[in-house]
């Protein structure tokens, strides 16, 4: 009976995780209308849903962070999350963005953009996303699924100013979970 409950519970996550995927596909017919038949996704790897601690940052300055276009966003350094993969320690910067944070619905938003070792080779040049909002913290703790690891919308077309990773957010390991490099150009 315990192994049956085993193979439920995968096979929600991975419906679950279909489901975003397809969401995501869904988005990007809506706001780029572009084909997203060659938008293709690492099979789900479930090694890279980490608990990791949440340092949460206060008072931190404003800064201009980079863009794809050469622009920049108003951005503040949100939190510092701490995790362990492989017996290795890692660290990744969480950001906002100053327009989001001023707004209702997202004011509670931020995100994690990263690199990893196969960038460029297997996903977009510019980094993937992780996006979360205030309720994902719990005791001190994050859950990240790489699994929802996503192109920003510069990976697709241009006339975007999409926020690239600083220096800090780059993983030394391959990052085979989320979407993968788009090549529908």
């Amino acid at each position: 009976m315990a192994c049956m409950a085993v193979t439920y519970a995968q096979d929600k996550y991975g419906e679950a995780i279909a489901d975003y995927q397809q969401m995501h596909k869904n988005g990007l017919v809506t706001e780029m209308h572009i084909d997203t038949s060659e938008v293709k996704f690492f099979p789900v790897n479930r090694s890279l849903i980490i608990t990791a601690t949440i340092e949460l940052l206060k008072d931190e300055p404003v800064f201009n962070m980079i863009t794809s276009s050469g622009k920049t966003k108003e951005a503040v350094k949100f939190a510092i999350i701490r995790f362990t993969y492989q017996s290795h320690n890692y660290e990744l910067t969480a950001y906002q963005l100053l327009a989001l944070q001023k707004s209702k619905e997202y004011a509670d938003y931020f995100f994690i953009p990263f690199k990893d070792a196969g960038t460029d080779r297997e996903t977009y040049h510019g980094g993937r996303y992780l996006d979360f909002a205030g309720a994902d913290i719990k005791e001190g703790k994050l859950t990240l699924d790489f699994n929802k690891a996503y192109n920003p919308n510069c990976a697709y077309t241009t006339g975007y100013n999409c926020p690239l990773p600083p220096a800090g957010n780059r993983l030394a390991f391959v990052v085979n979970a989320g979407v993968m490099k788009f090549e529908g150009h």
